[in-house]
């Protein structure tokens, strides 16, 4: 049990230690992103502009879709929607990331003495940034229509509680993936169902009661609710604050002590 607690420490520690490198591998992982294009790292602000005018036309403009303020804080549905995809974004483009970032890192692994952790938290890591930069360009957004409360200061602590999260699963996702290579092919219809599965697309309101409690087995839902809540101005709910952290604490511990009880037998695997 004491290994247990110590792991989060142990991969803390070994960030510290390896700082330089990290620092290397993850500009190798932005710019592997963009490689070869002309626009280089321009396409991080064009991209979510793009889809942010898109979204905001198709559903302002054509569709008019119009939600319940006293629920979401707004009547928009582009901007509850929005205010949503970008974590989730993160959150998925994460983990497809590092279901296979292992492998394609086997050299490393299976011939150098290398800090393994460095993988997914590079992985996870990358797609917060890539899709953090679409968060900030929409929130500035929300700033020019004057939708913006004094609620968004917890933002950032907010994302990196997310953060801290999807590190664990992605630890969880990465380490199994040696072992079970099925699950590169099944996490994009698993990802595909927990999109759904959460209030992103529509407010948890509109779903019958009687099926709102399965909202609090999905460790996504409580920071989906304090995203909408921070930046459409609603009240934060406690119930909402404690779900988040409460998840934050047991998937990282779990996944990072999963990851440290199976990363010796990678090289044997990989």
């Amino acid at each position: 049990m004491k290994t247990f607690f110590q792991a989060p420490i142990l991969w803390i520690s070994t960030m510290v230690r390896h700082k330089t490198l990290l620092r290397k591998f993850f500009t190798r992982e932005i710019r592997g992103r963009f490689a070869g294009s002309m626009g280089g790292a321009l396409w991080l602000l064009v991209m979510p502009l793009c889809q942010i005018l898109v979204y905001i036309f198709v559903f302002d403009a054509v569709l008019k879709i119009r939600l319940n303020s006293l629920h979401t804080g707004t009547d928009s549905f582009v901007l509850f929607f929005l205010t949503g995809m970008f974590p989730w974004l993160a959150f998925s483009e994460g983990l497809s990331r590092c279901s296979g970032i292992l492998y394609e890192n086997s050299n490393l692994i299976t011939k150098v003495r290398f800090p393994i952790e460095l993988l997914p938290t590079i992985g996870v890591l990358g797609s917060f940034v890539i899709n953090g930069c679409g968060f900030l360009i929409f929130t500035l957004y929300l700033g020019l229509i004057g939708k913006i409360g004094w609620q968004l200061i917890f933002t950032p602590l907010l994302f990196i509680l997310f953060f801290l999260m999807t590190i664990g699963f992605a630890a969880i996702i990465s380490a199994l993936s040696v072992f079970l290579k099925d699950i590169q092919q099944a996490l994009p219809i698993i990802l595909f169902v927990w999109f759904y599965f959460t209030p992103i697309l529509y407010p948890k309101e509109m779903v019958p009661e009687y099926f709102r409690y399965l909202f609090f087995i999905n460790p996504v839902f409580p920071f989906m609710e304090l995203f909408h809540s921070l930046l459409l101005g609603t009240t934060p709910s406690i119930t909402h604050i404690v779900l988040s952290l409460s998840w934050t604490v047991a998937v990282c511990m779990f996944g990072l002590y999963l990851f440290s009880r199976l990363k010796t037998s990678f090289a044997d695997v990989l």
